[in-house]
């Protein structure tokens, strides 16, 4: 009789302990992307953000709910306080819930954000599992400013980067000379390129000028300057890579393709965005105030 008993005891726990794997695996699977961006016209419009409110950049806190594909968004916007990631007299705060999409437009993941609270919908293109970025609503990149990007990276990236799945191609133009601007996070990339910083560093200030001959339209030379190096620019010569590990039609622009080991490289987005890739061609991430992106500078 105790070994019968015994015997359903251990059948009810193992129905149990099936069960709650069962519902385990059925448990909504959360992706947290944060960023800074800036606070034009054209995100504004999409928010809802009055217009005529002065708004000098957003903080993003966006939860996707894979289950239910459901989202919660947290924007945190205003003037920004002098040399503090703060906002003055604290900012202002929205929050958005909704319902998002996922569209394939050949190799590109299209997500697209919908709620009773936007004027419009927001669409974010998925450059890998860590890394998106804000589209124009006609679905072109984003550009940013020379103080914050449309870039939103995942809270707590993966152990290794990976490359990015797509990037819309080269360049629409080949001007003699272009200038791109941004700020990054200063820690990750200061490692791999062994530059001495204190722990203190926490950004980067880019301004990368590159020069093409003006008859063949063909790179030439650069010139970088950058926090560590403002007063002597770093100059050299850089080329075009097309390809790579993902994508073959990808641009790359390499700058020292003859000093590997100080070699910078980036993604071209498109001709107003550019990508830092590391030296395996992974995607730099970024956090809550900066991510590894360079925007055109059109004035």
């Amino acid at each position: 009789m105790l070994r019968a008993q015994l015997s359903r005891l251990a059948i009810v726990i193992g129905m149990l302990t099936f069960c709650g794997c069962a519902q385990g695996s059925t448990a909504s699977t959360e992706t947290l992307l944060v960023g800074s961006t800036p606070g034009d016209k054209v995100i504004k419009s999409m928010l809802g953000i009055d217009a005529n409110i002065p708004v000098d950049f957003i903080r993003w806190h966006l939860v996707l709910q894979e289950r239910g594909k459901s989202f919660i968004m947290s924007a945190h916007y205003g003037v920004g306080k002098p040399n503090t990631p703060d906002f003055e007299d604290g900012g202002e705060k929205r929050t958005f819930e909704g319902k998002y999409a996922v569209s394939s437009e050949g190799n590109r993941e299209i997500y697209t954000l919908t709620s009773t609270n936007m004027t419009q919908p927001v669409s974010l293109i998925k450059l890998n599992d860590d890394f998106f970025h804000v589209l124009t609503p006609d679905k072109r990149l984003m550009a940013g400013t020379g103080g914050w990007s449309y870039s939103l990276s995942k809270n707590q990236p993966s152990p290794n980067r990976s490359p990015a799945l797509t990037s819309f191609g080269p360049a629409a133009d080949t001007p003699g000379q272009v200038v791109f601007d941004g700020r990054t996070p200063c820690q990750e990339i200061a490692k791999d390129y062994k530059w001495n910083v204190g722990d203190e560093c926490f950004k980067l200030k880019w301004r990368l000028t590159l020069h093409r001959d003006p008859k063949t339209g063909k790179p030439t030379t650069y010139s970088i300057q950058r926090t560590l190096h403002r007063t002597e620019p770093i100059e050299g010569n850089w080329i075009e890579v097309t390809g790579t590990k993902t994508d073959p039609k990808a641009l790359v622009f390499k700058l020292d393709p003859d000093r590997p080991e100080t070699s910078l490289l980036f993604l071209v987005g498109d001709e107003n965005v550019l990508f830092f890739l590391d030296k395996e061609g992974g995607l730099y991430g970024g956090n809550a105030d900066f991510s590894y992106t360079l925007n055109r500078r059109l004035d």
